[in-house]
């Protein structure tokens, strides 16, 4: 799997039938992946919709009043509970989405099981209220199962400990997120990689420059997010241990779904299998941006091959500081800002691309278009040297693939 990416990449400039016929079998296979997109942007809508009804609530003197007391209950709860109290926020949604989304998801199959015709506009209000305003749940959970998977020692302390897989293994089943898949995938392969040509999700062999690559890149990630090439992985490196925990979790996934489906196929679906391809198109956006750029010739520099957002419209316990994420792993999401300021001539000594004032997906789209010049107005010249045409040739340069 290793070279995966490489071989079908290749694939779509061969001239040989045989390769030509395996890079449309898998760009069709990534179409289908892409099929819910027009539910999803529905979705979005919705939520975007719901999030501008509220926004003016925050700046009330009571919905001030009430975030100052949650936040002090969280902080005096976190003492008791979590190994490390700079976690406090997590408890959020540990209480608040961890009853709201099983709740959800259990008074929607009463509903449906209650109607004579499967109600597909109930199918969109649960999506709807399960991504939250502006999908705010959706991304809490899969950063804090990103968290967890990167807390081996687990987020709670006794006698709170049996939560410490409560993201990863519970509500990552109603967000798409198949059980172990972190720390298996994302730990033990991505982070040992850093996007280097043996990680399975690396992007170096593309030319991102051109957009249809990302689709040969969303059937690599699929693979890696249902956790096929993640067990295949440690099987081929004979980590017997963790190709059984992955295999593990892909068994409590799929099960699940089959066994709901097997009683009712359209619930099963619309509520299991729906929001699992919608993550693989999320996360697949994402993750192809944050390692978008990448030195062809230095593909392993963590400085060179992760981007950074500072000041970021949409930064999740700071994962907009993916450079930090990667080069200290370990480190408390708190202190990246301050690491990044400490390191700030490293960045600059390597020319680092970094954006601020944006987001992920809004860079995601503007590369998929090629709309380099808005890329660059929200890039940063730490050097202080270049000129918007310097910009768009580093970053052109940054997506070519490595050989």
């Amino acid at each position: 799997m290793s070279y995966f990416s490489q071989t079908i990449n290749q694939s779509a400039t061969s001239n040989s039938v045989y390769t030509r016929l395996k890079y449309y079998s898998i760009v069709f296979i990534a179409f289908l992946v892409l099929l819910p997109v027009p539910w999803l942007a529905l979705v979005i809508v919705f939520t975007l919709a719901w999030h501008g009804l509220i926004m003016w609530s925050y700046k009330t003197a009571p919905m001030k009043w009430l975030s100052k007391q949650l936040n002090a209950a969280a902080k005096w709860l976190a003492k008791y509970m979590l190994n490390d109290e700079r976690n406090s926020p997590y408890l959020f949604s540990l209480i608040g989405i961890g009853l709201f989304a099983p709740t959800l998801f259990i008074l929607s199959y009463w509903y449906q099981s209650k109607q004579t015709h499967f109600n597909w506009y109930a199918v969109m209000v649960y999506h709807v209220l399960n991504y939250g305003p502006y999908f705010a749940f959706f991304s809490q959970i899969a950063t804090l199962i990103h968290k967890e998977g990167h807390a081996p020692r687990g987020l709670f302390k006794k006698p709170f400990k049996f939560l410490n897989k409560f993201y990863g293994y519970f509500l990552a089943i109603f967000y798409g997120h198949v059980p172990e898949g972190y720390p298996m995938g994302h730990m033990r392969i991505h982070h040992k990689y850093n996007n280097a040509p043996e990680d399975v999700t690396s992007t170096v062999f593309y030319d991102r420059t051109q957009a249809s690559r990302f689709m040969i890149y969303l059937f690599e990630f699929m693979l890696f997010w249902t956790g096929i090439s993640v067990a295949y992985h440690h099987y081929k490196d004979n980590r017997m241990e963790d190709f059984k925990k992955m295999l593990r979790g892909m068994i409590i996934f799929y099960g699940l779904i089959a066994v709901v489906m097997y009683f009712n196929f359209w619930f099963g679906f619309a509520y299991l299998l729906l929001p699992h391809l919608s993550s693989i198109i999320f996360l697949a956006a994402i993750n192809y941006t944050w390692h978008a750029w990448t030195d062809p010739s230095d593909p392993k520099n963590i400085y060179k091959n992760s981007i950074t957002i500072i000041n970021g419209q949409y930064n999740v316990y700071n994962e907009d500081y993916h450079v930090e994420h990667h080069k200290r792993p370990q480190t408390h999401w708190e202190e990246y800002p301050i690491n990044y300021e400490k390191y700030k001539n490293e960045y600059a000594a390597n020319r680092a691309i970094i954006f601020q004032d944006t987001q992920a997906f809004a860079v995601f789209f503007m590369l998929l278009l090629g709309h380099y010049e808005k890329i660059a107005n929200h890039m940063v010249d730490l050097n202080g040297d270049m000129t918007t045409e310097d910009k768009i040739a580093l970053m052109k340069k940054r997506l070519q693939p490595a050989h």
